[in-house]
């Protein structure tokens, strides 16, 4: 129903942040991972949302990324897995760790977050591991092997823009988007950290 709210972030608790949108608040559900990456409260802000319809319920979920989004929509699709539990994926693993536990059939990992069983993990293989390796191909090797992002990334990085990711990561953003913020930035040899951190900054709260 909603795709995305653009406005200013009016308040942030324990799961959940409201953005305002023309003197409207809205109440939007967020993991844990995703509230450390937000700009402060009275900053603009995208979010992408989810609308979860029910009986008696009205709930957004919402995510920093598109990315994220549609992984979330992924996940829902399966029998079993609500948008909660979705939620509690991502906060657990991330996206990328997602996407390669599914592709190489890892339930174990999977089964790592809190309150998804053995059974459940084995479901979602089986019913996501090839649409992860067509909707997401980024996890997939050039020979047809499984790649996590954060390899690809630090196989592709410069030590000043690895040093950058992780300085970005200390600072309570994820890894994820430390990476992807860093990437975004122009850098050519004799860049300082100092400087490829200070425009990482800018990219990041975009994400």
């Amino acid at each position: 129903m909603y795709a995305y709210f653009n406005g200013i972030l009016e308040d942030v608790s324990k799961d959940n942040l409201i953005v305002d949108v023309n003197g409207i608040g809205y109440n939007i559900h967020i993991y844990a991972a995703e509230l450390m990456a937000l700009p402060p409260v009275g900053s603009p802000i995208k979010v992408y949302t989810y609308t979860n319809v029910g009986e008696d319920k009205f709930e957004l979920f919402g995510f920093l990324s598109k990315e994220e989004l549609n992984l979330f929509k992924l996940l829902i699709s399966v029998n079993g897995v609500g948008p909660k539990s979705a939620q509690a994926m991502l906060a657990t693993l991330g996206v990328s760790d997602i996407e390669v536990a599914i592709a190489t059939e890892d339930a174990k990992t999977i089964a790592k977050t809190p309150g998804l069983g053995a059974k459940t993990a084995g479901r979602l293989i089986n019913d996501l591991k090839d649409k992860i390796k067509t909707e997401f191909p980024s996890a997939v090797t050039a020979e047809g092997g499984i790649i996590s992002k954060e390899a690809a990334f630090k196989t592709a990085f410069t030590p000043v823009q690895e040093e950058c990711v992780i300085a970005l990561t200390s600072l309570g953003y994820t890894r994820a988007n430390a990476q992807k913020a860093v990437s975004m930035c122009e850098y050519e040899e004799g860049t300082s950290s100092e400087e490829l951190l200070k425009n990482a900054l800018k990219n990041i709260m975009f994400l």
